[in-house]
Order: structure tokens, then C-alpha cells, then sequence
């Protein structure tokens, strides 16, 4: 197959839906000669962070030498950004190579395989075949069932446990966290994120069932800021004075599991260097996570896509004083337990303005008829629909406001592929003195 009809085969493979189980990727990695054990992993799952704290983690590794492959998912623009190797995507042609292999054993085995576990069989097969060192491996989805599931990793994380997903992994914290607690494994360390009391008690439980050392934010590590910098200290070591590209005060718990991890796999035999950890933090990148661009009055785009997510972005925005500003809104709903109604509540009380409109993408979008079912402008005055998320972004530019984009990769992704695309398709930003100077928003993004 070429890159398009690869894509075709696997668009085919989005009416599967969800369906967690490790039966169908098992046995198709079977048939692939178990591409997941020919090198050393981290595997991380969690509601929030675990991207970034992937992207952190990547990063670092590379810095010191190591072919790294990073696998994540979803993606914002192209499928080619789910497989990584040293920071770069994946070829279109070459990706087109391994789904043809793995399109080959699906027909075979006659499997009813998910997109996810395709792509995810995809991953484990590229990496092999590039030969690389290591690789970093994110969960789609809970953890337990999760199709990433049946790999060996070194380390085990576990980044956050908030509510989402609610119709596959479970209506409570409890529940929630028991599915994402399934990637530790027995005798496999453990390093676990800033999560609540009742969640952490579940983790904790399944860790001392499997014999699992465990390491836990602020308890066994932590950062704080220090002026601005940040400052580690970990589980053997302190490290002072690192700066990460990545914006938002959120970013210093991923980076701490990063570093913690890292600590761990040099009891492994792998390098930690300190010179090359600092070059990895500085530069990471991962888009559409609190990314700002300097147009207008500035654009902040960020895949807040549950409560959780929106609580860290309004705690960043608040550090940036950041208190008004437009926002351009729009949710998905796979599952029909999405608390989007919620969601733009919170968002709502700071936004001068507000544009809705529906994302693309497969994941069952809120639609503007649901929206004007829910709400109105008698309920928002300075909400407007927009029937896609260019006609939004122009919208926002025109207000003059800070532009805040939310509540959906899928919609941040849109909205970043044409701001990349450049600035010449969009109108000229309102020029006004806002209560912000841009210096000081650059100024607040540097602390």
C-alpha cells in the first residue's frame, strides 16, 4: 500500500471502536514474531500528563545517545506523529510499509482488530525494525486492557487518576484506578504521579500484591519552582537549576516522574548524565499541550479534555495573570460521560468571549445542536457558534483578547494545523492595548 490507501485500510478500522481486551493484539503480535521484546520500554499510563511526561522522558533519553522510540496517541494532525524516533515522525511511505505487514496478518488471522490495536502493533513492529534502544510506550486508554499492555517495561507509570472515560474504565476514582494500577507488573518498579488518597490506596494495593517497588510524588520525589527555574529532588539525587521548555505549572509534576524514572533505569546500567539531562528538558517538545503562539494578543492551545485538565489550565493561566480572554471551545463525547457542560462552565467565568464549534475527528463530537440544546445566550451573553474551527479561530483574532483554544485535541490539532499553516489564510489581528502586555505573558511563560 501507499501512504493513502494505508490510511484508507485504517480508517476502515474506526467503526470497531473501543473494545479493551488483550487477546486480538497478542495474537497479532504473535504472528509478527513479538516485535514488543526486542528492546527495553517504559510504559505509562494515567488521565492527565502522561504525554508530556512521555515527551519529557523521550527527550532526555535521546540527549544521552540512545535511539529512543516514543509512542503515543492521539494524534493532532497526521497519524505519522504517533511514532516517533529521536523527536521525528515516522515517514508517510515508511509507515505505509509496516501497516502493509501488519495488514497482512490481520487478513490472515481473520482478526476484528481496533484502529488502536493496529496502530499500536504498527509501534512495537517500526521500533524493531529501526533497531532502537529504547522505547517509551503510552496507554490509550486505562491501562489494564489497554492494547499497550503486553509489553515487559522497566518502569511503570502512573501519571494521574481523575474521571474520564467513565463508560469503559468505571464511574469512581476506585474504579479508575484499579484499570490503570493493571500495567504494574510483578517485581517491575512503579513511579506514581500526584494522584488522590482514595486512588493512590488502590495503586498501592496492587503494587504490594505483585511484589512492586513503588515511588510516589512527594513522598519518595518532588519539584518546586525556585525563582525561575525548578529544582528536583529525587530519589538518590538533587538536581538545581533546570529549566523545561514546556510551559504550564502543571509540567512540574511530568517532570518529576521523568527524572524519577530516570533514576531508575541508572540502577539498570543506563546513563544520567547531568549535563545531558538539562539538554533533553530544553528541548522537549510537545504541541497543543499549554503551546502558545504570539499572534494578536496571543493564542494558547491546550488538549484540556476533562475537569481535571481544565483545573491545571485555569491554574496556569492564573500564574500568567491571564484572567480574561476568548475562548474557542469544543468537545468530544465517546461514551456519552463527558462532563463538557461542566467544562465550559469553569471556562466560561473568565471568557469575554465564547466560541463553540465542533471538532473533527472520530470521537463522537459534540455537535452545535447539541450545544444550542444545552445552552444559549441567555445562559452565556457572549457565547457564538461557528461552524468550523477556522471560522472560530478568525473570530477570536478580531476580539483583541488573549485567545485560549480548549477542550479537545482534535479541535487544538484543526486549530494548530492552521496556524502552522500560516499566518497569511487569517485576518489581521485587532490591535488594542490589552490589560497584558505581551512582554509580561513572555515573561510569565519563562518562570
Amino acid at each position: 500500500m501507499n501512504f493513502e490507501e494505508a490510511l484508507t485500510w485504517l480508517e476502515q478500522h474506526q467503526f470497531h471502536g473501543i473494545k479493551p481486551g488483550l487477546a486480538r493484539i497478542s495474537r497479532l503480535l504473535e504472528a509478527l514474531g513479538h516485535p514488543e521484546k526486542c528492546y527495553p520500554c517504559v510504559h505509562l499510563a494515567g488521565t492527565n500528563g502522561k504525554g508530556s511526561t512521555a515527551a519529557i522522558l523521550s527527550a532526555i533519553l535521546s540527549a544521552h545517545g540512545l535511539r529512543t522510540g516514543l509512542y503515543t496517541s492521539p494524534h493532532l494532525v497526521s497519524v505519522t506523529e504517533r511514532f516517533r524516533i529521536d523527536g521525528r515522525e515516522i515517514p508517510p511511505e515508511r509507515l505505509a510499509e509496516v501497516l502493509t505487514r501488519v495488514r497482512r496478518k490481520v487478513e490472515a488471522l481473520d482478526l476484528p482488530v481496533t484502529y488502536f490495536e493496529i496502530t499500536t502493533a504498527a509501534a512495537f513492529l517500526y521500533f524493531a525494525e529501526e533497531k532502537v534502544d529504547f522505547a517509551v510506550i503510552e496507554c490509550g486508554m486505562g491501562g489494564r486492557l489497554d492494547a499497550t499492555n503486553v509489553c515487559r517495561p522497566l518502569v511503570s507509570v502512573i501519571t494521574s487518576v481523575a474521571r474520564d472515560h467513565t463508560a469503559y474504565l468505571g464511574n469512581n476514582l476506585w474504579q479508575i484506578a484499579f484499570e490503570k494500577a493493571g500495567i504494574i507488573k510483578s517485581g517491575v518498579p512503579a513511579v506514581i504521579g500526584k494522584v488522590p488518597p482514595e486512588a493512590r490506596k488502590v495503586i498501592l494495593a496492587k503494587a504490594i500484591n505483585v511484589k512492586s517497588p513503588t515511588y510516589l510524588w512527594g513522598h519518595d520525589f518532588r519539584v518546586r519552582k525556585t525563582g525561575k527555574r525548578l529544582l528536583y529532588r529525587g530519589l538518590r539525587r538533587t538536581l538545581r537549576n533546570l529549566t523545561l521548555s514546556l510551559r504550564g505549572t502543571f509540567q512540574k509534576y511530568n517532570l518529576g516522574m521523568a527524572l524519577a524514572v530516570m533514576e531508575l533505569l541508572e540502577e539498570n546500567g543506563f546513563p544520567f548524565r547531568e549535563d545531558l539531562i538539562r539538554r533533553g528538558l530544553e528541548g522537549v517538545v510537545w504541541p497543543g499541550r499549554f503551546e502558545y503562539f504570539p499572534l494578536g494578543s496571543g493564542i494558547i492551545l491546550d488538549g484540556a479534555h476533562n475537569e481535571e485538565g481544565v483545573e491545571a489550565l485555569l491554574s496556569s493561566l492564573k500564574q500568567m495573570d491571564i484572567h480574561k480572554y476568548c475562548l474557542v471551545f469544543g468537545a468530544t463525547n465517546e461514551g456519552g460521560e463527558k462532563p463538557y457542560l461542566y467544562m465550559l462552565q469553569k471556562l466560561a467565568r473568565g471568557a469575554e468571549k465564547i466560541l463553540i464549534c465542533e471538532p473533527p475527528g472520530p470521537r463522537h463530537p459534540v455537535s452545535l445542536a447539541d450545544w444550542k440544546r444545552h445552552i444559549s445566550q441567555k445562559d452565556y451573553p457572549g457565547i457564538d457558534f461557528c461552524q468550523t474551527p477556522e471560522e472560530a479561530l478568525k473570530k477570536a483574532l478580531k476580539e483583541g483578547s488573549p485567545v485560549v483554544v480548549t477542550g479537545s485535541l482534535y479541535l487544538v490539532g484543526a486549530i494548530r494545523k492552521i496556524l502552522k499553516g500560516g499566518e497569511e489564510s487569517l485576518p489581521s489581528p485587532k490591535v488594542i492595548r490589552i490589560r497584558i502586555p505581551l512582554h509580561r505573558v513572555r515573561k510569565c511563560l519563562d518562570r
